[in-house]
């Protein structure tokens, strides 16, 4: 007994060229592998930075001989470490951002102004 099949009429998602579809996950792909170098390079070169500094640290307070410069020490310490942290992370941020421009811009999917019916 032949097993049956069901048939649905749905229509057909649109296709794009096949060359276009098979080079996409490539182009995708190297997009991808470059911003996780650029983000990866950029979170080691930060983390080298910081731990220099931060191994100057103690250093400057062994140094101390009042409790004023101790406290100046660990201000300058604390107030550098949170203004190149918050410079870091807007790196990083605009790294992603230009990231998803590429990674849009290859893809094909970005939307344009004259896409959607009035």
């Amino acid at each position: 007994m032949a097993a049956k099949t069901f048939h649905t009429d749905t229509p057909a998602a649109p296709q794009r060229s096949g060359q276009a579809m098979t080079a996409l996950p490539l182009v995708v792909g190297r997009v991808a592998t470059q911003a996780w170098m650029e983000l990866g390079t950029e979170a080691v070169r930060f983390h080298w930075i910081r731990l220099q500094q931060d191994m100057k640290t103690p250093q400057a307070i062994l140094a101390c001989k009042s409790l004023d410069e101790l406290r100046a020490v660990q201000l300058e310490f604390l107030t550098a470490a949170q203004q190149q942290y918050a410079a870091e992370a807007g790196k990083m941020l605009d790294l992603l951002g230009s990231t998803a421009v590429k990674g849009f811009s290859v893809s094909g999917l970005t939307r344009r102004f004259d896409d959607v019916p009035l």
